[in-house]
């Protein structure tokens, strides 16, 4: 696994070499390209590379876009509040427009009285009046000015939500992996691309065998040091070979691209073995809590072939290795 300052140096030349803007949600994308995490995303930005020479931020969303869709979960919020602030701007703008027609307005009728024969009482009555409405036009130009100035504040720390917003949408808070949001998107256009491209793909469901357990005999902090000890695991053993992410509870999905059933089914049996080597332990009192084991369900992309026939294949395969006995991968199979 890639030292974590090194990748972060990396992360911060490819931002100072392409001028890509330091956000959320691009420090993100360099992360997984940096580090290897998701192979079709280190491909599509090396072949960029190679013909372009540089990123840009438009080129980060085209990819992202063609990667992972363009789910809005979670931003909802951050948007209407966004709007909201862009409609109190237009009216400030709106209202400056009114109060300067209306300053003109006075200075024109002023000026047409001082023009004409007036007395010279009249006429200091005027410049009185054109010094008031002087003195007003100043204060309201004055008000307009800080009103602005904090909503432009504030429009920027709401752009600032909003890539948080973005990224924690596709988030697991508790692992830090995707989410089933983000691998869904991500499914869906690693469908397209696999069929487009006559590319094999294939997907990997994974339970924790007996995860109550921990729960009941342990209490829920030690489930949560499994479910991070799981995911750290697959983030390591898949580095560079596929897409995981937390689908929810304890299970884990391995989005696997140009891998054929066969072969994925030979990386998800070496990493239960891998997994099975390890031991629980409690944080505190380094108490042995026990071995962990997994159920793994595999199943291949077929020919004009849907994401959910697809996850509905793995989740069976998965279902066929727990009713087996767990702690054992399965592959699913057409019925003959």
């Amino acid at each position: 696994m890639t030292d974590t300052r090194g990748t972060f140096d990396r992360i911060r030349a490819l931002l100072e070499e392409s001028a890509i803007a330091p956000t959320p949600s691009n420090y993100e994308f360099l992360y997984r390209y940096v580090s290897g995490a998701d192979p079709q995303l280190v491909e599509a930005v090396d072949a960029v590379r190679r013909t372009k020479g540089q990123l840009s931020d438009r080129i980060l969303a085209n990819i992202r876009r063609e990667l992972y869709g363009t789910g809005r979960a979670g931003v909802g919020r951050v948007l209407e509040d966004t709007e909201a602030q862009l409609a109190r701007m237009n009216d400030y703008i709106e209202r400056s427009d009114a109060d300067a027609r209306n300053y003109a307005s006075r200075l024109d009728v002023s000026r047409s009285d001082l023009d004409a024969a007036a007395t010279l009482e009249r006429q200091r009555a005027m410049l009185a009046e054109m010094i008031e409405a002087t003195n007003q036009m100043l204060a309201t130009t004055e008000q307009l000015q800080t009103e602005l100035a904090a909503s432009s504040r504030e429009i920027d720390a709401l752009k600032a939500d909003l890539e948080i917003a973005r990224v924690d949408a596709r988030s697991d808070a508790l692992t830090g992996l995707s989410n089933r949001k983000a691998c869904c998107d991500y499914l869906d256009a690693q469908i397209e691309r696999a069929m487009n491209e006559g590319r094999p793909m294939s997907l990997i469901f994974l339970d924790i065998d007996h995860f109550k357990k921990f729960n009941d005999n342990y209490g829920h902090r030690m489930g949560d040091e499994v479910l991070r000890l799981v995911a750290q695991s697959l983030e390591r053993f898949f580095h560079g070979r596929g897409f995981v992410s937390r689908w929810g509870g304890e299970e884990f999905v391995i989005v696997m691209p140009g891998h054929a059933a066969e072969e994925a089914t030979q990386f998800a049996e070496r990493f239960r073995q891998h997994i099975g080597t390890r031991t629980v332990r409690a944080r505190q009192s380094g108490r042995e809590i026990g071995r962990v084991t997994l159920s793994l369900g595999v199943a291949g992309l077929d020919r004009e072939d849907s994401a959910q026939n697809l996850i509905d294949r793995a989740d069976q395969a998965l279902y066929d290795a727990k009713a087996d006995g767990r702690d054992r991968v399965v592959c699913w199979k057409a019925a003959a």
